[in-house]
């Protein structure tokens, strides 16, 4: 769960709101990541900061001259003073030299301090029954803020409610967040951990995320990500850029939508009745085999009744889906190295379908929209995409040029594996493809343009009730020849996150702040 936050300063989009301007990143490979550009220092960002050094400097000065006056030279007019006054003479500079220091950095923090404060007292607005709808010139917040902070103070109240493909939100949080970390570049430690009690993500909530977004924003203002490590800080409390924070609203608002509307769109998850839907609409899946009734798959080498599977069929009783597997086309071949796995396009699009069981008036966007694309482009010999770097595709809609890539491998590597591994990276950090050192910036994917329509399309006609949806989509051969892709839906995740592409901010925010004003209405009015 770019982030968060997990030095939740991680993404850099360009976002309208006055909080958020210096997004943030992730990790990749070192090899194609380009060195970040020194940024200017900005006067007034830097005046706390350079006060308070200015007056730590001061405190060594006076130390400095009071070590000078306590040991003459000899041959001076005047003599030694007792063993007593130099002891507090000692006293004294030190007093200074620690005064000073700890003046600096208060001053340093204090952008810091204001904003933490400001984050506490939205947090407990909401706990203590403050409503959405006045939070914003309550507080003094934008729409995004507050749509972010009234659902991460939702978190304790949703953890007992059920959820719709899971028993509770706990239960989803513990099984999705096992193997996700926090990244410290030392050891990583599953966030799970923080979602087994109440209490544990209480303590998560008001220290551990402002703790991270602390270390964040210094790690990235020291490492050229960022160019003040308290707008970072601010950034990442109030209103996050990065995958996992995104990725973690997404969860709260599909488990709260899906909790207050109980629409039967959100059993779409199930992957077998995603695709008996997608073939009743007509609308583009992958194929599913009728025979056999039973598959056996047996290991070579086991013996004694080991590595032997055995698979029913779904569409005989079964619970097995079973498909021949899929192959990119010539085109998308061209992009990856050999032996690379089916590499699929995620889009997601939006919908505010939900709002009219939520009881909400209608809205200005009547239809699904797309908030972002990014081309998985897999690693070379990986059975999957889910080992790839994430290609961001600017403009999916409208254009088939690839935008530069990310990586989120640190925020996956447990235990000793996050040792020696960024804490936090930037957004388009990657050129080249790892493993081909092929520059894919500039590329184009033939079909990016139709599979974004595509998942608008099928938005709208599977899951208007859904407000997000997560679509992957596999650019096949054709099987009519040509060089056009045929394009095939793998399904559809209703928990989704970004991947680290750029995010349509004006319109995900509407969608955010209208679905939480009638979900916190509806809460209000059980």
């Amino acid at each position: 769960m770019t982030n968060s936050s997990g030095y939740s300063c991680l993404q850099h989009h360009s976002f309208s709101t006055s909080l958020i301007r210096d997004p943030m990143p992730d990790l990749i490979d070192h090899q194609h990541v380009e060195r970040p550009r020194r940024h200017r220092r900005r006067r007034s960002s830097m005046l706390l900061p350079s006060l308070g050094l200015l007056l730590a400097g001061a405190g060594v000065l006076s130390a400095l001259l009071g070590l000078g006056t306590a040991a003459p030279a000899q041959g001076t007019a005047y003599s030694l003073p007792p063993p007593k006054g130099s002891a507090a003479i000692g006293l004294a500079v030190a007093g200074v030299i620690a005064s000073g220091l700890l003046l600096g950095c208060f001053l340093a923090c204090l952008p810091m301090i204001c904003t933490l404060f400001q984050y506490w007292r939205a947090l407990f607005f909401f706990w203590f029954g403050g409503r959405y709808s006045e939070a914003g010139a309550r507080l003094g917040l934008e729409r995004y803020a507050c749509a972010h902070l009234y659902s991460l103070a939702s978190v304790l109240w949703l953890m007992k409610q059920p959820h719709y493909r899971t028993g509770t939100f706990q239960d989803d949080m513990l099984t999705n967040l096992r193997n996700v970390v926090l990244p410290t570049g030392i050891y990583g430690v599953p966030l799970s951990l923080w979602a087994r009690t109440r209490v544990h993500t209480i303590f998560a909530i008001l220290f551990v995320l402002p703790t991270a977004a602390f270390v964040g924003g210094w790690y990235r203002k020291w490492h050229g990500l960022d160019t003040s490590a308290s707008k970072c800080f601010r950034r990442s409390l109030l209103a996050p850029t990065d995958w996992f924070q995104l990725w973690r609203l997404n969860c709260r608002l599909a488990s709260m939508t899906a909790l207050a509307t109980k629409s039967a769109d959100f059993e779409l998850e199930d992957k077998w009745k995603f695709i008996k839907s997608c073939m009743d609409k007509k609308i583009p899946v992958t194929p599913v085999m009728d025979q056999p009734v039973t598959l056996v798959a047996k290991d070579v080498l086991e013996e004694g009744g080991m590595g032997i599977h055995v698979l029913q069929n779904v569409l005989h009783g079964g619970r097995w889906i079973l498909q021949e597997k899929l192959s990119n086309c010539d085109a998308v071949k061209q992009l990856l190295p050999e032996k690379a796995p089916l590499s699929t396009m995620r889009v997601l699009t939006g919908s505010m379908g939900a709002l009219k069981d939520l009881g909400s008036p209608c809205v200005r966007r009547p239809k699904a929209f797309c908030l972002a694309t990014v081309w998985r482009a897999g690693r070379q010999g990986a059975s999957t995409d889910h080992s790839c770097i994430m290609v961001n595709v600017p403009n999916g809609l409208s254009s088939e040029t690839l935008g530069r890539a990310s990586s989120s491998a640190h925020w996956y590597a447990r235990g000793w594996k996050s040792l020696g591994m960024p804490v936090s990276t930037k957004d388009g950090s990657i050129s080249a493809h790892p493993d081909t050192h092929m520059v894919l910036e500039g590329k184009v994917l033939p079909g990016a343009s139709r599979a974004a329509a595509l998942c608008e399309k099928a938005h709208d006609e599977l899951m208007p009730g859904v407000p997000l949806a997560g679509w992957d989509v596999a650019f096949c051969p054709n099987p009519n020849g040509g060089d056009e892709p045929e394009l095939v839906l793998l399904e559809a995740n209703l928990s989704c996150n970004f991947f680290r592409g750029d995010v349509e901010w004006t319109a995900y925010t509407e969608l955010l702040d209208a679905h939480f004003l009638a979900i916190d209405a509806w809460r209000r009015s059980r």
